[in-house]
Parts: C-alpha cells; structure tokens; sequence
C-alpha cells in the first residue's frame, strides 16, 4: 500500500467529517455564514483583490452582505422540491452506518447546462422579487444569485442572452455565482465600479492545476 493511501476506516471517516459540516454548514442558523461564503466565492471567481474583513454581514436585511459600495442581496436557486439540508442529514446517517466505503457509492446523471437557461431561472426569480422590494429598495440593492443545482457538472459557453427584460425591473445589479464561474448580467450606472467595468460577463476561475 502507498504511504499516502487511505484505508477504508481513514475513509469513511473522512466522508463522515465532511458530510457533518455539510449538514452543519447548511443549517438554518448558520445563514450569515453561507452568505459571506457566496459572497467570497463571487469576488474570487472575478478574479477581484480584496480581504474577507471587507465582507460584513448584515442581520437586519437587505442587504445580506456589504462590500466596500456593494450591498448584496443574497438568493439560492435550487431544484424545485430540494431539501437540501434533510438530503445532508440523510448522506451522513448513510455515511454513519457504513462500514465499506463501497456502501457511500450512488447513482448519478451528470448533466450540462447552458448560460442560457441559467439565465432563464435567474429571470424568472429577479421577477417574483419585485413583488417583494420596492422601487427604491431595488435601485440600491445588488442582487447576487447562488446557482445550486443537482448533478449539473459542466457549463455550456453560449452567449448571454440580452439584459433586456432585466433592466427595467429596477434591480441596481443581478449577478450570479455557480463553482468557479462568476457573472455579471446587469449593472446601472450607480452599482459599483467592479460590477460596472467589462460589461455583461461569465468568468472562471483557474483551476490551481492549469
């Protein structure tokens, strides 16, 4: 056996460890932290220079997170009918009672998704959020969309659609983070200079391997 290599026992500990700071790290009373995290991986899949001191969390929202002249308004778009945080609980009582680490195998239907029909869901959302902020509300606030689906692992490179139908819903900025992309499909001309600069954009993030 390699000397790096893991035994089965290392194993499945090591999946019992992360799944429970998987249940832990989505549970209801661990929001602020989730949206500091969405926030953080946002600015650094655009490739922006900055300290995690500047993320504040705000309690009394909106916003969720202020950035320097930002101020997010953090929402998740999931599969209809997912509860992620019962699913979580559920993986680790799999991970718990398994005592070979071929019991942890499930079945999966990789999928590709396109720029485009993310930016369906996206609309779709910003729409039913207009009934909740008013006009002045959206004008300084900065949408910022964590993109969560299921089995999605590849992202197909089509062009954006035209930011047409979301400009005129008042919204300052919409942007969205998926993994390592990072996109920026409205910025007014009040939202902050680095949503501003470059446009209407989708951005990767290196892998540290490339």
């Amino acid at each position: 056996m390699a000397g790096d290599e893991m035994t089965d026992e290392e194993y499945l500990a090591a999946v019992r460890k992360a799944r429970e700071e998987s249940v832990r790290f989505f549970s209801s009373g661990n929001r602020g932290e989730r949206e500091l995290w969405v926030a953080k991986e946002f600015l650094t899949n655009l490739g922006l220079e900055f300290q995690y001191s500047e993320l504040i969390h705000v309690k009394d929202d909106p916003p969720d997170v202020r950035f320097r002249e930002a101020e997010f308004e953090i929402k998740e778009i999931l599969d209809p009918g997912r509860r992620r945080h019962a699913e979580y609980k559920a993986s680790l009582e799999t991970a718990n009672a398994a005592t070979t680490p071929s019991e942890l195998l499930e079945p999966a239907t990789p999928k590709d998704i396109t720029y485009g029909e993310i930016y369906v869901l996206i609309e779709e959302q910003v729409k039913k959020l207009c009934f909740k902020y008013g006009p002045s509300e959206r004008a300084k606030m900065d949408l910022l969309f964590y993109v969560n689906l299921e089995d999605v692992y590849g992202y197909v490179a089509t062009p954006l659609p035209s930011p047409a139908c979301l400009r005129p819903l008042g919204f300052r900025s919409v942007s969205l983070v998926m993994g390592r992309f990072s996109g920026v499909l409205i910025a007014s001309e009040t939202a902050p200079e680095f949503l501003r600069n470059g446009g209407a954009r989708i951005v990767r993030r290196p892998d540290t391997n490339e």
